[in-house]
């Protein structure tokens, strides 16, 4: 005798079937007519329902998700740090850039990665969040990389022993792209009486004991030998 027919698209039969519809066929699989075995379907596709009979039924992977596969069932939501487009196979496939960072997971393009915000800096690609903010010294202008060297001043007025204005501190608020912003819109010096520390969006008054005599500190002094400085903001 010869078999009675093919296996039915949809299912397979394995070696000893009785039955065209033997078997099944399982999510994230296709059976073509006579299948003797389920054909995973390919990576950055996916079938979530069974029995599938062609390659076909396997469908794109969406934006905003992977499908690792072969074989994948559901897709995955792209990772925080990375953007998913159509088709994606690996979910650290597309980084977003250096200079950027990516908050939220899902994201479908490279447009969703945000640049690095002005006062931090962001060094690597895939970041879910900035690398740090800017170091003492340096300055970070929006989408920076790394941080940069602030070039030295001259100042017309002399400086107290301890204290260094070369490198001034300024407070960066929002949508400011200057290291030195000064126009009272996107920035101005630390006024003297605080201190910015590196990154600051705000100036903060110098702790009682300690005193600022001169803008653009970073660190307020400690109040000299035979003074006194009882109030904040000295």
């Amino acid at each position: 005798f010869s078999p009675a027919g093919p296996c039915y698209a949809g299912y397979f039969c394995d070696p000893g079937s009785t039955q065209p519809d033997h078997r099944h066929c399982p999510a994230g699989f296709y059976c073509p007519e006579g299948s003797e075995f389920p054909i995973p379907c390919s990576p950055g596709t996916f079938s979530p329902a069974s029995g599938k009979g062609q390659a076909a039924d396997c469908q794109l992977c969406p934006a905003g998700h992977s499908c690792s596969g072969p074989g994948a069932q559901t897709p995955e939501l792209c990772p925080a740090g990375h953007f998913c487009l159509p088709g994606t196979t690996l979910s650290t496939e597309h980084p977003c850039p250096k200079g950027t960072f990516g908050p939220r997971a899902g994201a479908t393009s490279e447009s969703d990665c945000e640049p690095c915000p002005a006062g931090m800096y962001c060094s690597a690609p895939g970041l879910s969040q900035p690398s740090g903010f800017c170091y003492p010294g340096y300055h970070c202008a929006k989408g920076a990389i790394s941080p940069a060297p602030f070039k030295h001043r001259r100042w017309a007025f002399p400086v107290p022993t301890g204290f260094s204005l070369s490198l001034p501190s300024y407070v960066c608020l929002e949508g400011n792209s200057s290291p030195c912003p000064s126009d009272g819109i996107h920035g101005y010096p630390c006024p003297s009486g605080s201190y910015c520390p590196p990154g600051s969006g705000l100036e903060l008054p110098c702790e009682p004991g300690t005193f600022s005599p001169l803008p653009g500190a970073s660190t307020c002094l400690p109040c000299p030998a035979g003074t006194s400085c009882g109030s904040a903001g000295t």
